[in-house]
């Protein structure tokens, strides 16, 4: 059924490309599909299906290779495929590589806070791969980070990102579980807020709640945890993660 699907999908997308080649821009419907289409993958977490998000994301990058909104979707989905392939103890290297790669290619036409959250994330977990490089990525980790909140102070994406990211990381360079705890509260009150232009990103809400569910968990708060992942299925019943989380909390 999803390799029918995809085949179809593809087959239009070549038929709108030609329609649109002169622009170089991708209609605004692929972008909202694309974005539909990665955040259903990424939120029930099976990898068949997030690889074929992935592979469509491909085909309409392929169409629309100078659309910057369409390149971020083309690497998010890439990014969140290499989250699942190395929960699985896959080797996502590869991919958290190429998306950072096209991630960069996408800020030159598009800039997005998110953008530069994710990069920030992807340095993040390539540290962790490679701790030699933690000076050199390091860095480059805390200049996405500034630019993310500078283009986006209010974007609940990346305090989100931000949240996750203190949870690995100790207290002295800036993380630990009370600043991500303040970090993913921040998050959730933004979330109430948000509202992204047609189009753009509009994931995390259920995820921010997950995290902090987790953070709650870790600093032994079970109650809290429980509530927090109690209200991300509510906002999302299909997703898997949060799913697994709350079956695993006692």
């Amino acid at each position: 059924m999803i390799r029918t699907r995809f085949l179809f999908t593809a087959a239009f997308v070549a038929a709108a490309s030609s329609a649109c080649a002169q622009e170089g821009v991708a209609p605004a419907k692929w972008a909202d599909t694309l974005r539909t289409e990665i955040d259903r993958a990424s939120l029930a977490g099976d990898p068949a299906k997030v690889a074929a998000a992935r592979a469509f994301a491909d085909r309409v990058a392929s169409a629309f290779p100078d659309d910057g909104l369409i390149l971020h979707y083309q690497a998010f989905a890439m990014y969140r495929e290499a989250l699942v392939s190395g929960a699985r103890g896959g080797d996502s290297g590869t991919l958290l590589e190429r998306a950072q790669s096209i991630f960069e290619r996408s800020l030159a036409k598009r800039p997005l806070a998110e953008t530069h959250a994710l990069m920030a994330a992807i340095d993040g977990q390539m540290i962790a791969r490679d701790p030699s490089r933690a000076m050199e990525l390091g860095i480059a980790s805390q200049q996405s980070t500034t630019a993310a909140l500078t283009l986006g102070p209010n974007n609940p994406r990346v305090w989100l990102v931000r949240g996750q990211g203190a949870i690995y990381t100790p207290a002295e360079y800036g993380g630990g579980l009370k600043t991500a705890e303040e970090q993913l509260v921040r998050a959730i009150a933004l979330f109430a807020k948000d509202a992204p232009k047609p189009g753009e990103p509009s994931w995390g809400k259920a995820e921010a709640y997950a995290w902090l569910g987790q953070v709650y968990e870790q600093l032994g708060e079970k109650t809290k945890a429980a509530d927090a992942y109690k209200t991300a299925l509510s906002i999302a019943p299909d997703f898997g993660y949060a799913k697994a989380l709350a079956a695993a909390l006692k």
